[in-house]
């Protein structure tokens, strides 16, 4: 059931997201890269004080996935949550007011002011889809927790496609994001109403605050990390730099959904293993996810990699050529950071949130060192390759942090060294191919297609030879993919079944 409940998680979201590919494509092409940079800009804007509302989320699931009684846990969450949004809508709407009428600071435009409004309503909206996920993802229904996430995404992406042909642009992009986000938001209320609500308790009031306390400061980090890097690059340089970096990110970013899927099974199963002392358990699990990515996921890493230029060309036109080296450097950045996810998770499930916050602040150093090396035109000025350089930089730092505090605490070894030999089979084999592509006869305008089958071809086929790929791997693959099981799955789910 771990499988499909992974599957659910990775496939509605991979859904999602390669049709937000499909409609980002669609939206570049015609807007232009200056719109994409300003939803970009405003979407960060509002976003780098969301860790207001994300203090007592990682209590919330910690404290459900140990037994604590669920209705009193939801009672005393969603008061949190809602009180958090009431001051984060404060904090920012005061921040934005003081900048325009006491700082005199100038934004670029009025419809850039306009879609930090409008997406600050979207963004205290999301609250409520917050409660939602982070409660079932707490007891691991993925269906319940997925589902209004998954339908509103499905309505923005195509709704997007519709008014960027109407003519609209930043603005009306940023409107109908808010329509959407009020739509599914009854669709909240039937899922969450079948949940007991116990009544205010003081004391389990007082664990959450335990856990919010460490994790104060990792939120806030992470949000200044993950949102503050485009309003560099926009100061630095143009919303329309942040757009070319923004396109990339789009599709570069996609293998990321594994990472979230990864963290959010992950979390709460790992809590429950080492609350038992089942450190085995543990170790086995991220073996066999580590196997997985080695075997399937980073040859198609590779393969986005080598074809990167024709992709982006292709699709989004010449326009978008400077989008190209950030494409390429965020595929990798993501890839690293989907395989260092579980051992974060051991750190967190152990309830080391201390130690969290200690690799979170060095993760801070090294991003305000690396970003002002990379983006600042007193060195590097690299604009948006700057951008996705500090994005693997970081992801690489953060993996070797939490590879180290993971070994020490649980005491295990991780090493494979089959894993290792298909990493090293698969880059070498990544660079040939590269290469070839880079010093070909761009007359040959769509011999590309075929390198992509013949590099797959090719990578499984040595692996077969030096047995590091077996025909069990491929039928487990295909067993992860069987439709029936996910159904039957999600449909005991949403009809409150007993799951074993």
């Amino acid at each position: 059931m771990l499988k499909q409940k992974f599957l659910v998680h990775f496939g509605s979201n991979i859904i999602s997201r390669l049709l937000g590919i499909l409609a980002g494509i669609l939206v570049a092409r015609i807007a232009g890269p200056e719109v994409i940079g300003t939803i970009a800009y405003g979407t960060s804007y509002v976003g780098v004080w969301s860790f207001i509302t994300g203090l007592f989320g990682s209590g919330h699931i910690k404290l459900i996935s140990e037994g604590k009684d669920s209705g009193k846990c939801i009672s005393v969450y969603s008061r949190i949550l809602f009180l958090s949004g009431l001051v984060y809508f404060l904090v920012v709407f005061v921040f934005f007011l003081t900048q325009k009428y006491i700082l005199l600071v100038t934004f670029e435009s009025s419809t850039q002011q306009a879609v930090i409004v409008v997406l600050l309503l979207v963004s205290v909206l999301e609250i409520f889809y917050q409660l939602n996920s982070t409660t079932y993802n707490a007891s691991m229904e993925v269906a319940k927790a997925n589902a209004p996430i998954f339908l509103r995404s499905i309505f923005w992406q195509l709704g997007r496609i519709i008014i960027v042909l109407m003519g609209f642009k930043a603005l009306g992009l940023a409107v109908w994001n808010l329509a959407v986000t009020l739509f599914f938001i009854p669709v909240i209320y039937v899922f969450l109403k079948k949940h007991p609500k116990n009544g205010w308790d003081a004391n389990l009031f007082k664990e959450y605050v335990k856990y919010a306390i460490p994790i104060f400061l990792i939120v806030v980090i992470n949000s200044f990390i993950q949102f503050s890097d485009k309003l560099f690059l926009a100061h630095y340089t143009s919303t329309t730099e942040l757009g070319y970096f923004s396109a990339a990110n789009s599709i570069g970013g996609l293998i990321m959904i594994a990472s979230v899927s990864a963290g959010t099974i992950f979390f709460p199963l790992f809590s429950s293993y080492i609350s038992k002392g089942e450190w085995v358990s543990v170790k086995q699990k991220i073996m066999q996810y580590n196997e997985f990515l080695s075997i399937f996921v980073f040859p198609f890493v590779c393969a986005i990699v080598i074809i990167s230029e024709p992709i982006l060309i292709n699709l989004l036109g010449r326009q978008y050529e400077p989008s190209i080296r950030p494409f390429m450097i965020i595929a990798l950045a993501t890839y690293i950071s989907v395989v260092g996810m579980p051992y974060g998770n051991i750190i967190t499930g152990a309830g080391r949130f201390y130690l969290n916050v200690l690799i979170n602040l060095l993760k801070l150093a090294v991003f305000l060192i690396s970003l002002t090396i990379l983006l600042s035109p007193n060195f590097l000025n690299m604009g948006a390759v700057g951008l996705a350089l500090n994005l693997l930089i970081l992801n690489i730092f953060t993996n070797l942090c939490y590879l180290f505090f993971s070994k020490k605490l649980s005491g295990l070894s991780y090493f494979s060294l089959h894993n290792n030999l298909r990493y090293l089979l698969t880059i070498l084999l990544a660079a040939v191919f590269y290469l070839k592509i880079y010093f070909s006869d761009n007359s040959q305008s769509f011999f590309w297609v075929f390198l992509g089958p013949v590099y797959f071809i090719l990578v499984y086929c040595i692996m077969f030879t030096f047995r590091l790929v077996k025909r069990n791997n491929f039928k487990q693959f295909i067993d992860l993919l069987n439709l029936r099981k996910i159904f039957s799955y999600v449909s005991k789910e949403l009809n409150d079944k007993q799951l074993k």
